[in-house]
C-alpha cells in the first residue's frame, strides 16, 4: 500500500515542476501602437539621426528632444534617452547615408523609448536589431554594442512590465 502513495507523489511533484517550468517564460508584450501623427515623428527622427551622421551640433539635442518627451512620466527615460541620443551622436557621426537607410533605425529608437510592456526577449531583440541596423549604416561592432546596451537601460527605465515572480523560476 505504502509504494503505491510514493508513485502518486512522485508523479504529483513531476506534473507539478513540468507545470511551473511551463509557466515561467515571460510573455511578450504589445508594441507600442502607431497613431498618424507617429508617421511624421519617424520621419523627424530619421532627419536627426541624418543630421547626425552630418556631424551638425543641434543634433544630438534635436534627437533627444525628438524621443525623450515618450519618456515623460516615468522614472529617469528621459535623461536615459538623452544619452541615447548621445552615444547615437558618437557613434554616427562622418557616417554617409540616405534618409531611407536611418528610417528602420528611426523606429527601432521610437520603440525603444515608446514601449512599456516588452518582454526581457523583446527588448534583447530590439537591441540586437538596433545594432544590426547601426552596423549596416557603417558604425563599427564596439559602438554599435554601446548604443544597444543604453537602448536597454531606456527599456527599463521607461518599462511598465517587469518580472512577476512565478516568471523568475
Amino acid at each position: 500500500m505504502l509504494i503505491p502513495v510514493k508513485q502518486h507523489a512522485a508523479y504529483a511533484l513531476i506534473l507539478t515542476a513540468a507545470l511551473s517550468l511551463a509557466a515561467c517564460r515571460q510573455a511578450d508584450g504589445p508594441m507600442p501602437p502607431a497613431t498618424d501623427s507617429v508617421a511624421n515623428e519617424l520621419g523627424d527622427i530619421s532627419r536627426d539621426l541624418q543630421n547626425l551622421a552630418s556631424g551638425k551640433p543641434e543634433g544630438p539635442r534635436d534627437l533627444s528632444d525628438d524621443i525623450s518627451h515618450y519618456a515623460e512620466g516615468t522614472n529617469g527615460g528621459q535623461a536615459a534617452a538623452a544619452e541615447l541620443a548621445r552615444r547615437l551622436g558618437e557613434a554616427l557621426t562622418g557616417k554617409n547615408f540616405k534618409l531611407a537607410q536611418a528610417a528602420p533605425l528611426a523606429q527601432s529608437c521610437w520603440v525603444v523609448v515608446a514601449a512599456r510592456q516588452l518582454s526581457e526577449k523583446q527588448v534583447e531583440s530590439l537591441q540586437n536589431e538596433m545594432k544590426a541596423q547601426l552596423m549596416s549604416l557603417g558604425v563599427n561592432e564596439q559602438q554599435a554594442q554601446n548604443v544597444a546596451a543604453q537602448a536597454g537601460v531606456v527599456q527599463q527605465a521607461v518599462t511598465e512590465r517587469h518580472r512577476r515572480w512565478y516568471e523568475m523560476l
